[in-house]
């Protein structure tokens, strides 16, 4: 297994919460970055003071300039519930009109930009309602945590991992991952058996390449996984931001759907293979012209601006160094690995899609092997149940059609009951086990 550092680098990708608001960016020396929605809660952080700390660590924010904050690691968090001291019996008498507060929003505003802690302002707000007093400890208490997620000067950062990743896409847009939810997502994995060392298949579209890289993560650095794309490039978005090694990236490979090979054929055709290469090589004498044109600009320029333009390269050079390889191998070799895995059959196959998944399915299956499963998400569930009755009719056995419902519980000291919010659905699945119904007799005997 390759070593996975433990500690946030230059270079590397970091999920960056505060409260229940996460974001990703990518660890760049002086570098500052934008969190928080436009307007006035938006603010810039400058995350430098990470650098070296273990993963999970957090950090306090400390103000430079208006919105500008830098991070210093803190051990001792602290905790806005001191400011709960007793409350009333019950809740019978209060009203929420929205003129219990009689700060404003323009006065919190400035609160947070006079230099005040976060805890400093939940104690001002705190105190100018009308309604605090008055409340439960268990109202108190709950009021607190919402302000402090909201004002509060506490981030941590983590290792990019697939549940925060899924949490964090569906908490910003649920339709930009097609509505796949994290359960939803486990329970793919589960019913295709994705492990280590095995030849595995994914057609991923309107996902964020999420499908993609939980296969990837399961299979470690072992077997093959092929991702099979429509259009001009591959969605691979969570797979850049998992902080992969070269290793487990050479697991993966992508091959376009008008360029998957005949099953038929025991050898790839030799002529597809030629104009890729001519391709390929058109493309690299392109690139060489560009190089020797740009050396004789520089020759041509004086001895200031020669140093300038090494310094500009040596600066690229070290930023492109610490910046992590997208893609191990070239286009035309990751066609011809894909070839090759396909035809040798795979042991198991994904079809995540927002579009319509039949046709797809149907073109894909026959290069699963018999007794394999394969597993469709839609976030809509009419294409399954017609998709249903054609792969039973066929090519599948044990199909099956399935939701997964998911409910938050809150878990407290003497208070455990749902969440008041909850998703309303997570998408559909539709699995099964491939079967061959011809009948060789030659091979029987």
């Amino acid at each position: 297994m390759p070593e996975v550092k433990s500690e946030i680098y230059d270079g590397c990708t970091v999920v960056v919460q505060k409260g229940t608001y996460l974001k990703t960016c990518r660890v760049m020396a002086g570098r500052t970055y934008a969190f928080g929605k436009r307007g006035d809660g938006q603010f810039t952080l400058n995350i430098d003071g990470a650098l070296g700390s273990q993963f999970g660590s957090s950090f306090r924010m400390e103000r430079m300039t208006n919105k500008l904050f830098s991070i210093h690691k803190t051990e001792h968090l602290s905790n806005c519930l001191d400011i709960v001291k007793e409350g009333g019996e019950d809740n019978r008498d209060l009203q929420d009109d929205g003129r219990s507060q009689k700060l404003t929003s323009e006065e919190i505003i400035q609160l947070k930009g006079s230099g005040l802690t976060g805890k400093e302002v939940i104690q001002t707000i705190t105190e100018n309602s009308t309604t605090f007093k008055d409340k439960t400890v268990f109202s108190k208490e709950k009021y607190v945590n919402k302000k402090q997620k909201k004002y509060g000067e506490i981030i941590t950062i983590h290792r990019p991992s697939i549940r925060l990743l899924s949490n964090m896409y569906y908490t910003q847009d649920p339709l930009k991952i097609a509505n796949l939810r994290v359960d939803t997502l486990s329970q793919l994995l589960c019913h295709v058996n994705v492990q280590p060392g095995g030849s595995f298949a994914v057609f991923e579209s309107g996902t964020q390449g999420l499908v993609t890289a939980a296969m990837l993560h399961r299979m470690g650095t072992t077997g093959h996984l092929v991702q099979i794309y429509h259009g001009s490039h591959p969605q691979r978005d969570a797979v850049d931001l998992m902080n992969f090694t070269v290793p487990e990236l050479e697991v993966l490979s992508f091959i376009n759907f008008n360029k998957l090979p005949d099953i038929n054929l025991q050898e790839e055709s030799a002529t597809n293979g030629t104009e890729e290469m001519k391709e390929v090589s058109k493309e690299e004498e392109k690139q060489s012209l560009d190089d020797v044109c740009l050396e004789t600009k520089q020759k041509k320029t004086g001895g200031d601006e020669n140093m300038e333009t090494s310094g500009g390269n040596a600066k690229s050079l070290k930023l492109e160094s610490a910046k992590p390889r997208k893609f191990v191998r070239r286009q035309v070799e990751d066609v011809q690995m894909s070839s090759t895995v396909l035809r040798g059959s795979i042991e198991g196959l994904v079809v995540a899609c927002r579009q319509y998944p039949n046709n797809i399915l149907r073109d894909l299956l026959h290069f699963l092997k018999p007794g394999h499963p394969f597993v469709v998400f839609s976030p809509y569930k009419e294409p399954l149940m017609e998709l249903f009755m054609e792969v039973k009719s066929q090519d599948g056995t044990n199909v099956r059609l399935s939701e997964t419902w998911l409910r938050h519980y809150q878990v407290l000291p003497q208070r455990t009951h749902p969440e008041i919010n909850m998703s309303g659905g997570g998408g559909y699945l539709l699995y099964g086990t491939r079967i061959m119904k011809e009948y060789n007799s030659t091979n029987s005997k």
